[in-house]
């Protein structure tokens, strides 16, 4: 097989892509993408070695195996063994646990199965998960599981019928990507099926599915309109964009656009990729991948914050210099053995399944001692209350749940009936609803009843279609019929202003619209702003490792002020004044995370029950005062 040294200058595109959107440069948006560019150069290259040895007659499904493990499992056994020694130390017996399944996961292949399960590709407490990255490799290693099974199958076959099957595969794929990004967009993004299709395409490729360039005209503008749609999906796409579905054709397009012209002859393009710098950060490129997101990870963890420019900097040379480390002393020796025992396959799956057993089994064990608290002196897990206060599945939708689901004005009262009192509407997300413990301790003492209308992930906007939330849009359309119904003329509205802003989901001209709409009905309005939210998953967990009662708020005050700006003629509370600080070393603001009496979260940035009840007490005032015009 003929090496081609642009597609490693390609891999060096995608490396590049994904380490800047973890670095979280603002400008690379849509850096995520370089991991579907990997899936179509993968599936050429598997393609590749799968037709060249067919062709000669000499395919082995052994020889295959052994050449993935080889190329594969010693870079990323050596960096799970490092990152579970350094979660040991570093992490708590709960994140330990979390970390010790996902562990277990990741050596057995299914760690994007188990991504799906657990939580969301962009959510707070998936930024703190050391493998988080690892979902791309179970698709990969699921995808060798399975391609090489079904040629093996179409080997007495022509390629015209390898083609044919191939292609009908993609467009499945493709078809179920579509179907699912919108109403069950986890399965769309982690499963293999949904994204079978981009390593499918790499491999059609291989197979001769798409004639040459004969001309170089033709290569140059393949490959110039190929680098564009990377570069497009780069810089255009975000984290609000559904993805993968047609959004995705962008970066996979592209990828295979470039490598076909390459494939064809010299362009262009071509000639920047293989540049030597860009081939050699395409050579240490599976290196990176796997040892950037711990070391990322680990850093965050022990900031207790996102890194500043410079501390970034300096921990992408560290990266660097480690994956060439790794390249060099793990990846090359063990692509190329120099003894016959290091060659036979009986020898290398044994050898294999020893190391997954060991990895498995640790993870086993981390799961089933809960994250050895015994490492601790003193350490005593707590549950914090708050959540069971919430009326999940009924008054607090979860995501999947219908509309329909909510039970009605009756059921979602918070506290008793106040006869002839008007009636206030909480509206928004779990950051609205940890203010239920709160107002549940002072509803006898409003001047009105107070009605709870939440779901997770859902903002309190109409006409916004929330990517990773397909009901939200049916859900807040039924807000002027619930209001309508029963006389509502107060509308409370709260939500994580800030993690819709950072996903670009928010649209502040909607916001405006929607208070707007309310002012013009009469209807009173009270936004209540952004809460604190933290790095840490558990503050007893902060409390004990860090020795301090407080924290920095990973927010600051960003999400207020375009939020305050959107909500003009509503009154506006912002409820991190109760609790943070500015601190004039830092740009983010410090924050009591308890007092005496207790923890005011019970995680990464929800209210307890005792915090939702402090915060409510505090502005109760304002909340009373909410049935007058503002202002007054």
């Amino acid at each position: 097989m003929t090496y081609r040294p642009d597609i490693d200058g390609l891999r060096a595109v995608s490396i590049l892509a994904v380490l800047l959107f973890h670095a979280k440069f603002p400008l690379f948006s849509g850096g995520y993408v370089g991991v579907d560019v990997f899936f179509v150069i993968s599936g050429y290259l598997i393609g590749s070695i799968v037709l060249h040895d067919a062709q000669r007659g000499r395919f082995s499904l052994a020889d295959f195996y052994v050449r993935r493990i080889r190329r594969i499992l010693p870079a990323l056994f050596a960096a799970l063994a490092v990152t579970a020694l350094l979660a040991l130390f570093l992490l708590s017996p709960q994140e330990l646990k979390s970390f010790s399944q996902n562990l277990a996961a990741t050596t057995l292949f299914s760690s994007n199965i188990v991504y799906y399960l657990k939580s969301g590709y962009f959510e707070n407490a998936a930024e703190m998960n050391p493998l988080l990255h690892t979902w791309s490799l179970g698709v990969e290693q699921q995808f060798y599981i399975v391609f090489p099974l079904v040629l093996l199958v179409l080997l007495p076959y022509r390629r015209p019928v390898w083609i044919a099957v191939l292609l009908t595969a993609a467009a499945a794929s493709f078809a179920l990507s579509v179907a699912l990004v919108r109403d069950h967009p986890a399965a769309a993004f982690y499963l293999l099926p949904p994204r079978l299709w981009e390593l499918v395409l790499g491999a059609l490729l291989a197979f001769g599915a798409v004639p040459d360039f004969r001309r170089r005209p033709a290569r140059e503008l393949a490959a110039t309109l190929g680098a564009a749609l990377i570069l497009v999906s780069l810089f255009a796409l975000s984290e609000a964009t559904a993805f993968p579905g047609y959004a995705a054709l962008l970066p996979c397009l592209g990828a295979a656009l470039l490598i076909h012209a390459g494939r064809s002859g010299p362009t262009a393009v071509g000639t920047v990729l293989t540049l030597r710098p860009m081939v050699f950060v395409g050579l240490i490129s599976y290196s990176m991948y796997i040892w950037h997101w711990p070391l990322m990870v680990f850093a965050r963890f022990h900031k207790g914050r996102d890194l500043s420019t410079k501390e970034t900097l300096v921990l992408l040379a560290i990266i660097a210099a480690v994956s060439v480390l790794s390249w060099r002393l793990i990846e090359v020796p063990f692509r190329k053995p120099t003894t016959e025992t290091g060659r036979r396959p009986s020898k290398v799956f044994a050898r294999t399944g020893w190391v997954m057993a060991g990895l498995a089994g640790s993870g086993l064990l981390g799961h089933l001692t809960n994250g050895l608290p015994q490492r601790f002196a003193d350490y005593t897990p707590q549950e914090i209350a708050g959540r069971e206060f919430y009326k999940e599945h009924t008054c607090f939708l979860e995501t999947g749940q219908p509309p329909e689901a909510w039970p009605g004005v009756e059921n979602c009262r918070i506290g008793p009936l106040k006869a002839e009192a008007p009636t206030a509407l909480l509206w928004g997300d779990s950051f609205a609803a940890h203010y239920v413990p709160g107002l549940q301790t002072v509803a006898d003492t409003l001047p009105f009843n107070i009605v709870q209308y939440t779901a997770s992930g859902c903002p309190p906007i109409r006409d916004l279609s929330v990517t990773a939330r397909p009901n939200c849009e049916d859900f807040n359309s039924r807000v002027d019929d619930i209001i309508d119904r029963n006389g509502i003329r107060i509308v409370i509205m709260a939500a994580r202003w800030e993690w819709y802003m950072d996903t670009n989901a928010l649209d502040l001209s909607r916001l405006h619209e929607t208070v707007e709409a309310l002012l013009n009905r009469g209807i009173r309005i009270v936004v209540l702003g952004q809460s604190p939210v933290f790095r840490f998953r558990n503050p007893y967990d902060h409390t004990y490792f860090m020795k301090s009662e407080r924290a920095y708020s990973i927010t600051g005050q960003a999400a207020d002020q375009p939020v305050i700006a959107a909500t003009q003629g509503a009154r506006f509370v912002d409820t991190s004044d109760y609790f943070c600080d500015p601190d004039p070393c830092k740009a983010l603001p410090l924050c009591r995370i308890r007092d005496e009496e207790g923890f005011y979260f019970l995680d990464q940035g929800h209210f307890s029950a005792h915090g939702s009840t402090l915060i409510v007490q505090s502005i109760q005032e304002v909340l009373s005062a909410s049935d007058r015009p503002y202002g007054e």
